[in-house]
């Protein structure tokens, strides 16, 4: 009986491989983007204790040296907020990308997939066809030979 072979395999492997890759870089993205997020979520946490601080500050004996330090040190977490939430912004965006990298590479891959499927149909339809004639032949010999 012949051998399958699929000619563009080679192909049909290396689009599998481009798929796994980008799966991966995604998979990478998504942890990034996590690991970002909840260091936006201690700053903010901190920005909270700060001016919870304050409050407790202003209740009480006011120290205009405390309360600048303080509002110096918000000022500051501000900022860290805002680059961060800009880190997240510029990961968010890579993620789409990657996002629509892999579909991409999904979608090459299952063209190939299909055609690979199609050429095993024909394949096992031209097998299943010799087959039959082979076995016409012996009966037809048998036949013969009963005569």
């Amino acid at each position: 009986m012949a051998r399958f072979d699929f000619k563009f395999q080679h192909i049909l492997n290396i689009k599998k491989h481009k798929e796994n890759l980008l799966q991966e870089e995604l998979s990478q993205l998504k942890r990034s983007f996590q690991h970002e997020e909840s260091v936006l979520w201690e700053i903010e946490d901190k920005t909270n204790e700060c001016l919870f601080k304050i409050k407790e500050l202003q209740a009480g004996i006011i120290s205009i040296q405390k309360i600048m330090d303080y509002h110096n040190f918000l000022s500051g977490l501000n900022k860290d907020i805002a680059a961060q939430k800009n880190r997240l912004k510029h990961i968010s965006t890579e993620i789409d990308d990657a996002i629509s990298k892999l579909i991409h590479a999904s979608q090459e891959r299952k063209i190939f997939e299909k055609l690979r499927e199609r050429k095993w149909d024909e394949f096992r339809l031209e097998v299943n066809k010799e087959e039959q004639e082979f076995m016409d032949e012996i009966a037809s010999i048998s036949y013969e030979r009963k005569k």
